[in-house]
C-alpha cells in the first residue's frame, strides 16, 4: 500500500510539473522560456546524451558502467528529482540509464535467470520523496527491477557526503540485507551515482551473502576522478 500511495503522489507531481511547469530541472530557466521537453530546457538536454563507459572498475572485481558524468546539468537535474520532487525529469535522465545497463548487458556472456537489482533508497527518504528513484528510472528505461528478490537497508547509515573513501566503507559496511529469495542467480546492480564504489562495494556483499553474485553494475553517472598526483579514491 505504501509503493502505491508513493506511486500516486510521484504521478501527481509529474501531472503538476507537465501542467504548470516551474522551471528547467537542470538551470532553472524561465518555463515559458525555455521550451522545456521532461522538465529540462534545450540548452541542458544535450549534457544528458548518454556516452556509455566504464566507470574505472572501481575495484569491485566487476564492471561498472556509468552513462554521464555527476557535475554540472546533471547532478542539477538529479538533484531535482530526488530533493525537489521534480519527476517529470525522469524522462529526461531514463535513456542515459538504459543506456548504462544495454552496455552491461551487452558485455556479459549469457546469464539465464539475471537479476536487475537496485540499490536501495532509506525507508525515510522513499516516505519524504514518495518514490524510489532508481526504480522509477529503470521502470522508465524498460528494465524494471525485481519486486520479490531486492536489497533493503537493515540499519541506518550516516549521510555518506564529506566521507572519505575508507569511511564511507565502515559505514556502510552490514548496511544491507537481501529481501526476498536470491537462489543463486547472477545480478546486474543498478544504482543512480556511483563515486568511491562503497555503495556498490556493500550491495555486492549482501548479495554474496544471499548466495548470488554480482557480475557487473550499471549506473546513471559517475563523479570525475580528481587527479591530484596521488592514488585515486573512488565511492
Amino acid at each position: 500500500m505504501r509503493d502505491r500511495a508513493g506511486w500516486w503522489r510521484g504521478w501527481l507531481a509529474e501531472a503538476a510539473g507537465v501542467l504548470v511547469p516551474t522551471g528547467c530541472a537542470g538551470c532553472g530557466a524561465d518555463a515559458e522560456e525555455a521550451r522545456l521537453r521532461y522538465g529540462v530546457c534545450a540548452s541542458c538536454r544535450p549534457h544528458l546524451e548518454p556516452a556509455p563507459l566504464e566507470a574505472e572498475g572501481r575495484g569491485l572485481g566487476f564492471p561498472v558502467l556509468a552513462a554521464l558524468e555527476y557535475q554540472g546539468v546533471v547532478a542539477g537535474v538529479l538533484g531535482a528529482v530526488k530533493e525537489r520532487g521534480r519527476t517529470d525529469a525522469l524522462a529526461a535522465l531514463a535513456p542515459a540509464l538504459a543506456a548504462s545497463v544495454g552496455l552491461a548487458l551487452t558485455g556479459l556472456p549469457s546469464r539465464p535467470g539475471l537479476l536487475l537489482v537496485a540499490v536501495p533508497s532509506s525507508p525515510r527518504a522513499v516516505r519524504r520523496r514518495g518514490f524510489r528513484p532508481v526504480d522509477e528510472l529503470l521502470r522508465r528505461a524498460g528494465h524494471p527491477v525485481s519486486r520479490s528478490s531486492r536489497l533493503v537497508l537493515a540499519r541506518s547509515v550516516r549521510d555518506q557526503a564529506g566521507l572519505s573513501s575508507s569511511e564511507r566503507g565502515t559505514n556502510l559496511h552490514g548496511a544491507l540485507r537481501a529481501n526476498g529469495p536470491f537462489e543463486g542467480r547472477p545480478v546486474l546492480l543498478v544504482d543512480d551515482v556511483v563515486t568511491t564504489g562503497a555503495t556498490l562495494a556493500e550491495a555486492a556483499r549482501a548479495v554474496r551473502a544471499a548466495g548470488s553474485e554480482v557480475v557487473a553494475a550499471a549506473c546513471l553517472a559517475h563523479t570525475p576522478r580528481r587527479h591530484t598526483g596521488g592514488p585515486a579514491t573512488h565511492r
